[in-house]
């Protein structure tokens, strides 16, 4: 990925970021992580759903390849905000 779609990609990230934590100063039930959770599996069905013929065909196709890209990122991410975390300690 070049730096140009990098920065769109973490501009669109911080909007849904954004939103969600607009939400959650009302609600820390936890609803508002799980319903993002939800829309990005949603979005990413539908997105499969735009590149192939046969999603139920290609179901055991999608669904490990998004899987995997959601664990690379998250593991990405938690590694990052343990680091921002311990910066702030010091």
């Amino acid at each position: 990925m070049d730096q140009d779609d990098e920065k769109i990609l973490f501009d669109y990230a911080d909007k849904f970021i954004n939103l969600a934590n607009e939400l959650a100063r009302s609600d820390t039930s936890g609803r508002v992580g799980m319903a993002i959770r939800f829309a990005a599996a949603r979005f990413s069905v539908f997105e499969a759903s735009t590149q192939t013929a046969s999603l139920a065909a290609e179901k055991d196709t999608y669904l490990p390849q998004i899987a995997e890209d959601f664990q690379k990122v998250l593991e990405y991410n938690f590694e990052d905000y343990v680091r921002i975390l311990a910066d702030q300690k010091h």
